[in-house]
C-alpha cells in the first residue's frame, strides 16, 4: 500500500467527491466554506492533497505550514477504507513530506460531557499511538475547544498564533481572535 497524492484545487476532477468526504467527516463547526479552502490553495503555504491508493481515492488532507511547522487543518479518510491502515500510512506521508518540521494537529477536547466523548478518545488514542503527543496549549473557537497535538518539537504559544495568522491574514485573524492560551 503505497499513497500517492495530487493537489486539488478549482476545477479537480476530485472535488465533488472530496467535498463530499468532507461534509461526512467533519461536523458543521469545523467546517469552513470549501471556496475559502480552495481560494488559499493558490498561497504557496497550503497544501490541499488528495489521498490515493493505486487508483482510488481514499481521503484528502488540507495542510498549512509557516516556517518549520506543518498545521494538520483537514485529514480524513472516505468511510468505506477506515480501519484498514490508511489513516497511518496518511500521517507518514504527512511525515515524510515535512522530515524537519513539527507536525501539528488539533483535536477536539476531552471532555466527559461531550456527546462524542467515546470518538473524541478513539481519535486521540489513534494520534498518540501513530506519534503525537500533547502540546502544552489548547485552543478555543467560538464554543468549541481544542487541544493541539504534536509530533516533533514543542510548540510554543506565539508559533501557533503566528501559524494562524498566516493562514487565515491578519484582517481576519482580528475578527476571528482564536484564543489560544498555555493549559
Amino acid at each position: 500500500m503505497a499513497l500517492e497524492v495530487k493537489n486539488i484545487y478549482k476545477g479537480s476532477e476530485e472535488i465533488d467527491r472530496v467535498n463530499e468526504m468532507y461534509f461526512d467527516s467533519f461536523n458543521k463547526d469545523d467546517r469552513v466554506s470549501m471556496k475559502f479552502l480552495l481560494w488559499k490553495t493558490k498561497k504557496d503555504f497550503v497544501d490541499f492533497l488528495a489521498i490515493y491508493d493505486d487508483e482510488e481515492l481514499i481521503g484528502f488532507t488540507y495542510l498549512v505550514t509557516h516556517k518549520d511547522l506543518t498545521l494538520v487543518f483537514y485529514l480524513a479518510i472516505d468511510e468505506s477504507f477506515r480501519s484498514k491502515g490508511y489513516g497511518k500510512k496518511a500521517i507518514d506521508a504527512i511525515k515524510n513530506k515535512y522530515p524537519n518540521n513539527t507536525i501539528i494537529l488539533d483535536i477536539e477536547a476531552i471532555d466527559e460531557q461531550a456527546e462524542n466523548y467515546e470518538q473524541r478518545l478513539r481519535r486521540e488514542k489513534f494520534y498518540l499511538k501513530n506519534g503525537f503527543r500533547p502540546s502544552n496549549l489548547k485552543y478555543i473557537e467560538g464554543t468549541r475547544k481544542y487541544d493541539p497535538l504534536i509530533n516533533g518539537d514543542d510548540l510554543t504559544l506565539e508559533e501557533f498564533e503566528n501559524l494562524i495568522k498566516k493562514y487565515i491574514g491578519n484582517i481576519l485573524y482580528l475578527f476571528f481572535k482564536p484564543k489560544v492560551s498555555y493549559r
